[in-house]
């Protein structure tokens, strides 16, 4: 299975040092998609088919840089506006995007002030432009009838990337869960109670998983027993068992 490393203890520290204090600059706050900028009078590359942004949303700042997720706890007040610690996942993608990647977190790096130009934020700093769109808020994804797939096992401060064939979640109007592992189909009745999602009578379908499919099976049957909290936000749907473990699905479009 494909593995994934998460700084997980370092973005929980960066969280506890929570978002920037003072007066925010007027419109900073939001999610923004990076639109292009220069870092020592160089344009930073954007690979094609490929985004990075901004999410000043939460107590902490975070985003995607092409390739991984990053995140930093930031301090901001008035036009200042500064990142401290920045950490990112380490999934591996081509060359060309991960070089991208690196020109761009380190470029946010040297930022030091925010402000609001014509709709769009730009940060800047030594040597750096950066500029940013905003983005479109998307609706939450309906949890009864969409058709989520299983993009990340999480366990301890590990997350893996999916193996075998696509793993489905779907729960229907007629309240029959039917939930795939990557190699076999369980099926049950569903509900959402205190905002957990409770599958009973779980039955898998007979099928034997190979040796490399069976921890991502074993994985997701015990989260989907576990009665997990759950959380949509806008495509994407996080169940958390009471251990830690977490499945993390996005809609399908």
């Amino acid at each position: 299975m494909q593995r994934t490393a998460l700084f997980l203890a370092a973005a929980l520290a960066l969280a506890a040092c929570g978002g920037g204090s003072g007066t925010a600059a007027p419109g900073v706050v939001g999610e923004w998609e990076f639109a292009g900028g220069t870092a020592d009078g160089a344009d930073l590359p954007r690979p094609a088919g490929a985004r990075a942004t901004l999410d000043l949303t939460g107590e902490e700042a975070r985003g995607t840089a092409f390739c991984n997720h990053w995140f930093s706890s930031y301090r901001l007040d008035g036009s200042s506006f500064v990142l401290d610690g920045i950490g990112s996942t380490e999934m591996g993608c081509e060359p060309d995007v991960m070089t991208a990647e690196s020109a761009f977190l380190a470029a946010l790096g040297d930022v030091d002030s925010a402000a609001v130009d014509g709709g769009d934020l730009l940060l800047t700093g030594n040597g750096v432009e950066l500029r940013f769109t905003p983005v479109a808020p998307v609706p939450d994804s309906p949890l009864e009838g969409t058709r989520w797939v299983l993009e990340t096992v999480v366990e301890g401060q590990t997350a893996s990337s999916t193996v075998g064939d696509p793993a489905v979640l779907l729960l229907g109007a007629d309240r029959r869960a039917e939930a795939s592992t990557g190699c076999r189909t369980i099926t049950g009745t569903w509900l959402v109670e205190d905002g957990s999602l409770v599958i009973d009578d779980l039955l898998g379908d007979g099928a034997t998983c190979p040796p490399d499919l069976a921890p991502q099976d074993a994985a997701v049957q015990a989260v989907l027993q576990s009665g997990p909290t759950l959380q949509i936000e806008e495509v994407r749907l996080t169940l958390t068992a009471d251990d830690g473990r977490e499945l993390v699905y996005r809609a399908e479009s």
